[in-house]
Order: structure tokens, then C-alpha cells, then sequence
């Protein structure tokens, strides 16, 4: 385990008192968005189909795995136990009415014996299949944040990797894992349609993300990203690079598929992009939630930018920047500055000139993104360029550090190296 990794998983164990993390296993719900499958005492009454060992060997890994989830959904119901132990899995798809817990001590990591780091790995799959409509999945983990189920892979294993890939699910409840990346592409989770899906009706519904952690993430990408998706509720979740909570509706653009309903509380992110990002793209979605937001030593806290206009849609449609709906807001956003984290390129221009000295040309920090980041300073709590349409509780965003009073806490227009910015300070 290189330094990097070692430091990463410090901080996360570090940090973790700040969202609150516990070892509970008992399902969390709220009427108005996320979960709303089966209860712990519906699942406990479920028949036990299996419980897996370890077997040392990936092809048997993955065969018991599938093939307990396969019996699971046979049954209309089954609870499967993954014990203690080192897995190596691929493709493993989960289907409906599979409860899948997993014991202190589970370490997962994708295949090992591929011998090509240019193919794609994706640990778990549900919903992503053509004819698939999945509903009431949980895959939840035991133990606190030192002994609670891992995940981990890097670019040696493969430059693309997914713990978890999901389409056409209703009622799905991920809580309680842990990921190590090594700066491969792809967030950990994602949210997509289906495989050859267009509707609305194609996308997951009623998703609980809770206490999931990851470190070492790419600038580009991070821990969970929703592309598509209705009630979503995303809850204490942590990244070490990256983004911790990713909204950007930026597949299913041409269909005008997106996101709607969407609650994002107590997220941190240390060094990386920023806790939250938000890009509507040309898709106009419902109302987006961030409500308690922590960024230590990132590019920003929040991030909420238009995106753009994909060169590959078609060119015969007449095509608008898309908007999140009336009623969005963030609020409790807190900024604690640095001088040394990952910044895009396109980024500098909002560096105040008091800071630039701490911005490093010849730098290269992130293995997947490359020329396109370089290290630097902090730059601000929030940055709202999607034409106002999210409002900012101003009152509840704040930052701090040394040095803080020289930078913006919000940013809420584009810049220009020599432009002052004095709107917002604090």
C-alpha cells in the first residue's frame, strides 16, 4: 500500500466523526425520498439461501455469488451472508428481492487474473441488462469504518473500474462499505439507464446511498454519481479525491432523461474536486436538496455549473442549456481552505492573484486526468454558475483557514485572469 492510500484511509478514519458513521445495520427510511423496500424485520423473516466463503479463486467466487442471488430471487425473497474474507468478483448481477449482507472483514477486489487494464471492470451490476426491472435490493455492510466491507482496486487491475453499476432499480439500499480506488476512471457507484433505455421509467427509483466512503478518487470522478434517477437520497458520504456526491445528468441527455428528487446530506471531500457537484447539461430536472456539505482543502465546496452541449447529439434538434427545478437550494456549507489540492486547468482563472504563487505548472497530481490538473490552492466554498436557478443560503455557507479572507466564499459569475471579484466576500 503506497503512502498516498495509507494517508488517505487516516483521514477518512479521522474525519468519520464529523458525518457521523456507525456500524448499524438497521435500515434508515424517510417518507418523502429514497428507500422505501422492505424492513429489517420483513428481511430478517426472508429464508437464508447462502452464506459464501472466500474461496481464493475468482471464477468460484463469482459462480457462488451469482449463483446465490439467482436461488434468492427464484424464492421471491432471500437473504445472503458474505462472510470474512479476501473475493475477487466481476459482473455479478444482483436481481430482484436479493438482501445481501456483508460481515467485518469482507475484502473485495475485481478479477486479478485479466491480464488487460484496459478493459472494464464492474464489480456489481443491477438493472443495467435490456429486459431487467429490478426492485427491493439492500447490500449493507457490518463493522465500523476500520473493519466494515472493502473494496479496492487501481489502474493496474484495470484504468476503469465500478463497484457498483446501476439501471432499472426500484427501492435499492446501499450502506456501510468502503472503497480504495487508484485514480481509475468511473465513479465507485453510478446511476445510468438500463441498456437500451429512454424513458423516465427506464431509470432507477427510490435509492438510499448511506455512510460509503472511498479515497484516492480521480479529480474527474469520485464516489457516486447520479446520471439518471428518482428519490435519491444520499446521505453521509465521504471522498479522498474526487466528488463525493456527483450530479451530472450527463447520459440519457439525448431523451431529455434525467434527475428528479433529490435529497444530499453531510457529504465531505478532502482534496478533491468538491463534496458536491451539480450539471444539468441540456436536461431539465426536478428539485435538487444539498443540505450540510464539509470541504477540506478542495477546489470548491459546491460546484454548480451549466456543462454543455455534447458535440454527439443530434445535430437536426434545436438544443437549450437544461435547469434543476424551482425549489432547489443548498445550504450549511463549510469550507476549510488549503494550499495544496488538485485543481483543473480551467480552474486557475479563479485563483485570487495574492494565491497563484501557490499554483504548480509543472505538476501533475492525478494518474487518470493527467496534463488537464495541476496542484494549488483552494478557491472557494461555492460555485454557482447555472444561471441562479439553485439558491444559496448564504447565512449557512462559511469558510476558514489560513488565508481564507483572501479568497471569495461564493463565486457566482464566470472570470477573467486580471478581473477582481469582490461580490461575496466574507
Amino acid at each position: 500500500m503506497n503512502f498516498y492510500k495509507k494517508l488517505s484511509i487516516l483521514l477518512l478514519i479521522a474525519l468519520t466523526p464529523c458525518l457521523g458513521f456507525s456500524s448499524n445495520t438497521t435500515i434508515t427510511k424517510r417518507s418523502d425520498v429514497g428507500y422505501q423496500g422492505p424492513s429489517n424485520d420483513e428481511i430478517a423473516a426472508l429464508p437464508l439461501v447462502a452464506t459464501l466463503q472466500a474461496s481464493g479463486d475468482a471464477d468460484t467466487d463469482i459462480k457462488n455469488f451469482q449463483e446465490a442471488i439467482n436461488a434468492a430471487s427464484r424464492k421471491k425473497g432471500g437473504r445472503i451472508i458474505v462472510s470474512a474474507g479476501k473475493y475477487q468478483l466481476k459482473d455479478v448481477d444482483i436481481k430482484s428481492n436479493v438482501h445481501i449482507l456483508f460481515k467485518k472483514g469482507v475484502e473485495i477486489t475485481p478479477r486479478l487474473d485479466l491480464n488487460d487494464s484496459t478493459k472494464a471492470q464492474l464489480i456489481f451490476t443491477a438493472g443495467r441488462l435490456k429486459n431487467q426491472d429490478v426492485s427491493n435490493v439492500t447490500f449493507i455492510g457490518e463493522g465500523d469504518i476500520s473493519s466494515r466491507p472493502h473494496f479496492s482496486y487501481d489502474r493496474s487491475i484495470a484504468l476503469k473500474c465500478r463497484v457498483l453499476s446501476v439501471g432499472k432499480v426500484t427501492n435499492l439500499y446501499v450502506q456501510n462499505i468502503s472503497i480504495s480506488d487508484g485514480q481509475t476512471k468511473f465513479s465507485a457507484i453510478s446511476l445510468n439507464l438500463k441498456k437500451n433505455g429512454t424513458t423516465k421509467d427506464d431509470r432507477a427509483k427510490n435509492v438510499t446511498i448511506k455512510d460509503v466512503s472511498i479515497d484516492n478518487a480521480s479529480y474527474g470522478y469520485g464516489l457516486v454519481q447520479g446520471n439518471v434517477g428518482e428519490n435519491l437520497w444520499l446521505k453521509n458520504l465521504q471522498a479522498v479525491g474526487g466528488v463525493a456526491a456527483r450530479i451530472e445528468t450527463h447520459t440519457g441527455r439525448e431523451y431529455n432523461v434525467g434527475i428528479d428528487n433529490v435529497v444530499i446530506e453531510d457529504v465531505m471531500c478532502t482534496r478533491g474536486k468538491a463534496a458536491v457537484t451539480m450539471q444539468p447539461h441540456v436536461i431539465d430536472n426536478g428539485v435538487i436538496i444539498v443540505d450540510g456539505v464539509k470541504a477540506i482543502n478542495c477546489e470548491w465546496g459546491v460546484m454548480i455549473k451549466d456543462g454543455f452541449i455534447s458535440r454527439k447529439l443530434p445535430k437536426d434538434q434545436e438544443w437549450t442549456m437544461g435547469t434543476f427545478a424551482k425549489g432547489s437550494y443548498v445550504k450549511n456549507v463549510e469550507m476549510i481552505h488549503g494550499f495544496e489540492t488538485t485543481l483543473s486547468v480551467q480552474s486557475k482563472i479563479y485563483i485570487p492573484e495574492s494565491l497563484l504563487n501557490f499554483y504548480l505548472p509543472n505538476s501533475n497530481p492525478d494518474k487518470e486526468v493527467g496534463a488537464a490538473c495541476k496542484l494549488g490552492p483552494s478557491i472557494a466554498a461555492v460555485l454557482n454558475l447555472a444561471n441562479e436557478e439553485v439558491a444559496i443560503d448564504t447565512a449557512t455557507v462559511s469558510h476558514s483557514g489560513k488565508r481564507a479572507d483572501e479568497r471569495l466564499l461564493i463565486v457566482t459569475e464566470e472570470a477573467t485572469r486580471g478581473t477582481t471579484l469582490n461580490h461575496m466576500r466574507k
